[in-house]
């Protein structure tokens, strides 16, 4: 079986470009500017990149279950496996040679912590390695995963299990988060918010009810205020003008995000539509570009620093802002190509349900299941 469930990929591509463009904003000092840019934007980015895979691995477990009556776990990791780990441990590799080149790092404190796919733990502590410190979104998505298929397989009542479990988490984060304002006692918010299980939850919850079609979430999620609240959202995050309070944030963007794909994939009468070439093109290397920018950001601070600084201020934000992107996009690509396409492929093998995102995925003379509700 086939799906495809239009726009995600230029969720993805929005999400992955936020995120390096944040990410340059915040090394600005190491090219001659006074201070960096201090942006959520990156935040925003992986909060959407959480909510989507809550979103789509949920939707398409649901699939699963319902035409096969049983979800086959072994082949749900070997799927997560195939597709997380190879581009994971490569880049790992590459971080690791050229910190140790250009920067003789000590790395034996933290370096275990990625191998084993617990970078959020350095990340929340605050000793993260520098080139991977990126990582501790994967560390979580991979944590959660561990529990999530189990818990789709066996619970017949997901919308219930998940509001509790949802409320559960979100307490347990507000009550940190008083800790940490009435004493110096940080560390339990730190991984409470650095633990993005609320975003997933969400992400999931939005399947279950798109799956189910629900005409009340279809209502709310097609009203034309909705959607123009949830697109001037975007651009405010765009303009770093979203932030309404820490504790909250990240919540907030995974319901935009529901909303936004629930729009795109399924009304025809979305107010934007994001299913054009570029987007696709983007969306479809995310991921590289997400492992690969921070790599390329420290190469560039490391060999091409000096020669940037002598520019006018103007000069230098162009050169970084298009220079950056372009060379990181164009890794991805590479790699997409050259390296990741190969065990898409061999992905498949173990897939019941393909999703039409990405075209190696799917199977050809498969049906095309494309969602669509209302008028």
């Amino acid at each position: 079986m086939k799906v495809h469930l239009k726009g995600l990929n230029g969720i993805r591509a929005i999400a992955a470009i936020s995120v390096v463009c944040s990410h340059i904003g915040l090394s600005l000092s190491e090219f001659g500017f006074k201070e960096n840019w201090d942006s959520y934007l990156a935040s925003y980015g992986v909060s959407m990149f959480f909510s989507l895979s809550g979103f789509l691995i949920t939707y398409l477990l649901l699939l699963e279950k319902e035409r096969y009556s049983k979800i086959n776990i072994k082949n749900f990791y070997i799927r997560r496996i195939l597709r997380i780990w190879p581009l994971y441990y490569f880049y790992l590799l590459l971080a690791v040679v050229a910190l140790l080149y250009f920067s003789r790092a000590d790395l034996t404190n933290a370096i275990y912590y990625y191998i084993f796919l617990c970078a959020n733990v350095p990340f929340a502590l605050g000793f993260p390695i520098a080139t991977l410190t990126h990582y501790w979104s994967l560390g979580v998505e991979e944590q959660f995963y561990l529990v999530w298929p189990w818990v789709a397989r066996k619970s017949g009542h997901l919308l219930k299990w998940l509001l509790i479990a949802l409320g559960i988490f979100i307490a347990i984060k507000l009550f940190t988060r008083y800790i940490y304002s009435t004493t110096s006692y940080q560390w339990p918010y730190l991984v409470m918010h650095n633990f993005r299980f609320d975003c997933m939850m969400i992400g999931a919850m939005g399947a279950i009810l798109y799956f189910k079609k629900n005409a009340t979430f279809f209502r709310i999620c097609f009203a034309l205020p909705v959607q123009v609240i949830a697109w001037l959202s975007i651009l405010l995050m765009a303009l770093n003008k979203f932030h309404i309070a820490s504790v909250t944030d990240s919540e907030l963007v995974a319901i935009i995000t529901v909303v936004l794909i629930t729009n795109l994939s399924g009304n025809q009468k979305t107010v934007i539509d994001l299913e054009r070439p570029f987007f696709d093109f983007l969306g479809k290397i995310s991921y590289g570009i997400y492992v690969y920018h921070p790599l390329i950001i420290f190469l560039v601070i490391k060999t091409m620093a000096p020669y940037i600084i002598s520019f006018n201020p103007a000069m230098r934000m162009i050169i970084l802002f298009t220079m950056i992107p372009a060379s990181t996009i164009l890794v991805a690509y590479l790699s997409y190509e050259l390296f990741e396409k190969r065990l898409l492929r061999l992905k498949t093998k173990y897939s019941f349900v393909h999703t039409q995102d990405t075209a190696e995925s799917t199977a050809p003379g498969m049906p095309v299941i494309t969602p669509a509700v209302g008028s």
